[in-house]
């Protein structure tokens, strides 16, 4: 006959059971009787807590606590709450206290572990798990947090023994064996962390982020069909998974699947929403494509647009884009948001407003102010949009194609604007002064680097490989890129084999620039702000386009952006093909 139990004890069992709201019936009853016992508060507490009733659970944990302070269970299962609650400082007080009051309790010590380690406090974590480790040696979980957290440090052959013992005790751990992996993977042995990722994902197949260390490792070795593989196969787990969205979409936009990033990356913006980055990498995966509607709608999330939303939402007025017949006879103000090559870039959208109807100012960027002026488009240049005009339609310079979607030109020329002829003299002067013609113009870098902003337009070519490519060409060399550097110019200067002549004060006034472009016998270099100065004084340039290509000059052939520019593409490997006996690209392997 079974020996009978007590009603509290009953009470834990029902909660061992997952019970709980039984659990919680049989502690009322008890604690009706006696209310002052902090086992039965315990119980409520933890009944509450699996019931998903958090702030009742706080209640009676810390009631718990108060009655017997010397509880390390009721300070253990106070610590799991306000984990469950995110508390992670919260919860590990209360695990390092159930620790403190009961030293040979485990899931305090792994528990504070837990925390620490989510904390990157990872000698502290270490120093948690090596405490659970002192007490059962054979806990092969606390082995494999305890490696990964002795890699963190930078103490590999420790981490490596560490988990080479986990798996000593338990072979077939997947944790442990992929622990392993990701540990051999920081200390830079790509190749021998994938044995290891697959054996784990052989024992354990359902881990969304062991296919995604998987790719990762294939990725680095440029094992692109392995690292594909293991991508899809991670998204076959979890379709909504963002990471292996957006990588995969990374990785197929660097073996030049423009269509299939599109797909990936605006799979993942649609399941990321606070994602700031997604919808871009999306628009210009499209906007490369020719997806224009895809592509300008996505391009409506932009950090310029949202910030702009913002502040007129401050102010009380929303940010509405009209229609284009909806313009005819208001008054439009366009607001230049971005750099001066986007401005000059999306203002050849602006004569379809004025063809709807529309009267233009202009607020932005001042040094755009007198090549705009001859345009004859705009009524009024501005530097600053006045919020409290109201008699004007704000509209960003970046939402024009959206707003002159409906006209009949889905590729408008840029504007046209002539250089001043004074201008054009004094250039003439200085580059004849600098030498003989043909005067070739070049530049080497431009954008914003992609550890500033990770979907900004970044080009750059090496200096050397770009002037060895120039050397057979004849005529002078002058160096159009902002702010060179004398290294740069000597290194250029080297690999040309003669000097090469600093003209890079043209960047500092837009008329230098626009009369130096259209000066010049040949200009070469990556897209920039000269580059669209160009197309404005009707004059041509080499485009080198360095892989992925930015959206403006296409996969193949000539850009409908920019008829009569010849662009040269880097292709996916690094190498640039020859286009015809004058190409600037005689070489291949360029840096970039």
């Amino acid at each position: 006959m079974a020996a009978p139990t007590s009603p509290l004890a009953d009470a834990f069992r029902l909660l061992q059971a997952g019970r709980a709201q039984e659990a919680l019936a049989a502690a009322a009853r008890i604690a009706r009787k006696d209310p002052e016992n902090a086992r039965v508060h315990l119980v409520t507490g933890i009944a509450l807590r699996m019931l998903g009733r958090m702030d009742e659970a706080r209640v009676a944990l810390e009631h718990a606590t108060a009655l017997d302070p010397k509880d390390a269970g009721a300070a253990f299962e106070l610590g799991v709450l306000h984990a469950q609650r995110g508390d992670s400082r919260g919860a590990l007080v209360q695990f390092e206290r159930a620790a403190e009051l009961k030293p040979g309790f485990v899931p305090a010590h792994f528990s504070a572990g837990l925390q620490r380690f989510n904390a990157r406090d990872w000698a502290g974590a270490a120093a948690s798990f090596e405490k659970v480790m002192a007490l059962e040696p054979a806990n092969v979980e606390a082995l494999t947090n305890l490696g990964q957290a002795l890699a963190e440090q930078g103490r590999g052959d420790e981490a490596r023994a560490t988990l080479d013992r986990a798996l000593a005790l338990q072979p077939r751990n997947a944790a442990a064996r992929h622990a392993l992996g990701w540990v051999l993977h920081k200390a830079g042995r790509a190749q021998d962390a994938i044995a290891h990722y697959r054996e784990a994902a052989a024992l354990d197949a359902r881990n969304v982020e062991w296919h995604m260390d998987a790719a990762r490792a294939h990725a680095e070795l440029r094992q692109w069909d392995a690292a594909r593989e293991a991508y899809e196969r991670a998204l076959a787990l979890e379709p909504r998974h963002v990471p292996g969205l957006r990588a995969a979409g990374q990785l197929a936009a660097a073996r030049g699947d423009f269509a299939r990033a599109a797909r990936l990356f605006s799979a993942a913006a649609m399941h990321a929403s606070a994602d700031e980055e997604l919808p871009m990498f999306a628009a210009q995966s499209h906007l490369l494509l020719g997806h224009w509607r895809e592509g300008w709608a996505g391009y409506a999330r932009r950090e310029h647009r949202r910030r702009f939303e913002a502040q007129q939402a401050a102010r009380g007025t929303a940010y509405r884009l009209p229609a284009l017949a909806e313009l005819a006879g208001r008054e439009a103000t366009l607001v230049g948001e971005q750099g001066l090559g986007d401005v000059l870039f999306f203002l050849r959208f602006a004569p379809a407003l004025a063809a709807a109807g529309a009267r233009l100012s202009f607020a932005g960027e001042p040094r755009l102010h007198p090549l705009l002026a001859r345009t004859g488009l705009f009524a009024a240049l501005r530097t600053d949009f006045a919020p409290d005009d109201l008699s004007s339609l704000p509209l960003l310079t970046a939402d024009l194609p959206l707003v002159a979607a409906s006209s009949i030109d889905p590729y408008p020329p840029s504007l046209r604007i002539a250089p001043l002829p004074e201008r054009l003299a004094a250039w003439r002067a200085t580059l004849a002064a600098f030498g003989p013609p043909p005067w070739i113009g070049v530049t080497w870098r431009a954008g914003t680097p992609r550890d500033v902003l990770a979907q900004g337009l970044y080009k750059t070519i090496a200096i050397e490989d770009l002037f060895a490519a120039l050397a057979p060409l004849e005529g002078t060399v002058v160096a159009l890129q902002r702010a060179p550097s004398p290294d740069e110019l000597a290194t250029a200067g080297r690999a040309l084999g003669r000097t090469v002549h600093d003209a890079s004060r043209m960047n500092d006034d837009l008329e230098d620039a626009l009369a130096l472009v259209a000066t010049l016998d040949r200009h070469i270099g990556v897209s920039n702000t000269n580059m669209h100065l160009a197309a404005a004084a009707g004059a041509s340039a080499d485009v080198l386009v360095p892989f992925p290509p930015e959206w403006r000059w296409g996969t193949q052939g000539d850009s409908a952006w920019f008829p009569g520019f010849r662009v040269h593409r880097q292709d996916r490997d690094g190498n640039w093909p020859i286009r015809g006996s004058d190409s600037p690209i005689q070489k291949t392997n360029w840096g970039v």
